[in-house]
Parts: structure tokens; C-alpha cells; sequence
């Protein structure tokens, strides 16, 4: 596993899953799903204004490849200045391989 970069305001971090580690959504850790990237949120917005996922904030998730583009793309919606560091690596693969 990489080494888990601490985010900033409005940034998501991206690293490398540890072995064995399955998908967070509770359908693809039932299926057994391996995850693809492990996704660490920084403060999305401020606390009680424009927060998105505070409950997620400073916290990381195994993902699978469909779950990352998911969550980036809602993120992406709703903070438009959006910053995910952790790019180059084959995690941010998107599912058919090819990079967003």
C-alpha cells in the first residue's frame, strides 16, 4: 500500500488499496468486489454551509473503479474546484481501463 497523503481543503486524495482489501459499498463488500484505489476525503465545503460528506471528511475508503467514478463525479458536481491528487498511479484508472 502507499503511503496515505493527508488532503486538503476541497481535495480527495487517491493511493493504492492493501492487498486483500474488497470495495466499501455494502453490495460489492457482500460480492466480494476487490477495490481498485483507496480514496481519502479532505473537508469538502465548510460545516453547516456547503459541506458535502462530512462524514467522510479525514477519513479513507477501499473502492472499486465504478464506485471512484461515482464519487468523483458527485463530488465534481457539487465542489466545483474539486482537487484529486494521487493521478499517476493505476488506480485512477477509470472501470475500462482508460483515464477520466
Amino acid at each position: 500500500m502507499t503511503e496515505l497523503t493527508k488532503p486538503g481543503r476541497d481535495e480527495i486524495a487517491l493511493s493504492a488499496p492493501a492487498a486483500g482489501d474488497l470495495c466499501h459499498s455494502l453490495e460489492h463488500l457482500r460480492a466480494g468486489r476487490a477495490a481498485q484505489v483507496r480514496v481519502t476525503f479532505g473537508e469538502l465545503g465548510t460545516l453547516f454551509a456547503d459541506d458535502l460528506w462530512p462524514e467522510c471528511w479525514h477519513h479513507s475508503y477501499p473502492m472499486c473503479g465504478p464506485c471512484w467514478q461515482a464519487t468523483r463525479q458527485a463530488a465534481g458536481r457539487r465542489r466545483p474546484a474539486l482537487v484529486v491528487r494521487g493521478t499517476a498511479g493505476p488506480w485512477a484508472h477509470s472501470r475500462n481501463g482508460h483515464r477520466p
